[in-house]
């Protein structure tokens, strides 16, 4: 899962060393407390929301005790050992079925998630399902990517198409930054939605918790088009080739998140940077550095040499939510706490402190949270977005490396042919399959 609560791995000694904020040593789960583990950054919050939790509900009975563990670093942290592990923590949708294969998650129980469903965005509750039980609740939504980009440079109109931003950036000197070289965001020229769009899809089936097939439809052809026009990976795959082969060094570049405070800073004559494409936890940076010009906007759409027609970018979003240890003690009572810091005034609470982004319908409906910038633009993508299940290396690894294919290519005009890319395209399409003949 992409991005961004990336904490280590933290022992049970070193847990201690947090007390100042509130936090203590490792659960027990046989002891009379509940465990909650967060990222180190959100302790505070948490902290209060714990008060209030205690004040609303005086007679809970149990001592609730705080540790380290980010969202992002669940798996590695719970499944060293899921019976001393949290018995409440925070984790990334992606790592569901691993959690659930350690057996360190607890399912909700039914009527609970007839109102998770009811108060949250449908794609953040199911992002917490798997065979029809549900493990998580929600708290987090803006796991995703979308355009940033300078006003100075780029106008709101421009900002609407590739071609707009590329020819802005261009006449300006500037440079629009895009990670070709890393598969989350290589998707974004396959997985466009709606009706003239690329429409690429990856699918995984389980044997319980085993894949048994994961395939994509990216051999078919592109929505709209006819028998005799192109496949998903051709048309994407030739966006991708005409994007380095036309503006490569002169516009644009691949690079991650250094790569773009690289360009925020620019040089003597001020920043470099004309519009990238990454997610929430570079707003604060990139607000800082572009002041009034500060803007962002859902995906571009990007025009096919191969079919003259027009295709909207599509992503793949993520969801944080928080998981019950079944290995707890106090399983209704972990999932009542679970419940409460998902709920929409600690949603609200989130946001306002963490600028965390709102699973929950109300609290995304706040006005400070659609006069954020980011989370604006994150909503707005939202319709040409893909749930990023547990997508496996068999997804990962062919989309890595195809971008890094075209990428790397120094004269890609003259060496990338038809043939040559529909050769890589083959191998591309059929990296993905995984159990299917």
């Amino acid at each position: 899962m992409k991005k961004k609560s990336i904490i280590s791995l933290i022992a049970c000694g070193a847990l201690a060393l947090t007390a100042t904020l509130g936090a203590t040593a490792c659960n027990s789960n046989g002891g009379n407390s509940i465990t909650v583990w967060v990222a180190a950054d959100e302790l505070p919050t948490l902290n209060k929301m714990l008060d209030s939790f205690r004040e609303a509900n005086p007679d809970f009975g149990v001592e609730i005790k705080t540790g380290i563990g980010g969202s992002g670093d669940a798996l590695s942290n719970v499944s060293t050992d899921p019976t001393v592990a949290a018995d409440v923590y925070c984790y990334a949708n992606d790592q569901l079925v691993d959690l659930i294969n350690y057996q360190a998650l607890s399912p909700i129980p039914e009527a609970t998630v007839a109102k998770l469903k009811e108060e949250n965005y449908l794609n953040a509750v199911m992002s917490g399902e798997h065979n029809g039980e549900y493990y998580g609740y929600p708290y987090a939504a803006d796991n995703g990517y979308f355009l940033y980009y300078n006003k100075a440079v780029v106008s709101d109109t421009q900002a609407q198409t590739l071609e707009g931003i590329l020819q802005a950036c261009y006449n300006a000197g500037k440079y629009f930054i895009y990670n070709m070289e890393e598969a989350w965001y290589v998707g974004a020229f396959f997985l466009g939605t709606g009706e003239n769009c690329v429409g690429g899809t990856y699918t995984i089936e389980y044997e319980g918790t085993t894949v048994s097939k994961s395939y994509t439809n990216f051999s078919e052809k592109a929505a709209g088009q006819t028998d005799t026009e192109y496949t998903i990976a051709q048309v994407g795959a030739q966006a991708m080739i005409d994007l380095v082969a036309t503006y490569k060094a002169d516009c644009f570049t691949s690079g991650d998140d250094d790569t773009i405070s690289q360009y925020l800073n620019g040089d003597k004559s001020g920043t470099q940077f004309g519009a990238c494409i990454s997610g929430t936890w570079n707003a604060k940076t990139i607000q800082e550095h572009l002041g009034d010009n500060y803007a962002a906007a859902k995906l571009p759409t990007f025009h096919s040499s191969l079919t003259n027609k027009d295709y909207q970018m599509g992503s793949l979003a993520g969801f944080k939510l928080f998981g019950v240890n079944p290995n707890t003690k106090y399983t209704a009572k972990s999932h009542q706490l679970a419940a409460y810091l998902t709920s929409e005034a600690m949603q609200e609470l989130r946001f306002t402190e963490l600028q965390t982004g709102p699973s929950n319908k109300n609290a995304a409906e706040k006005q400070e949270v659609k006069d954020n910038v980011a989370q604006a633009a994150i909503a707005a993508q939202a319709p040409y977005a893909t749930l990023q299940g547990c997508y496996t290396d068999s997804y990962w690894n062919p989309m890595k490396q195809l971008g890094a294919d075209i990428y790397g290519e120094k004269e890609i005009k003259g060496s990338v042919t038809m043939s040559s890319m529909l050769a890589k395209l083959e191998l591309f399409v059929n990296n993905f399959k995984v159990g299917v003949d």
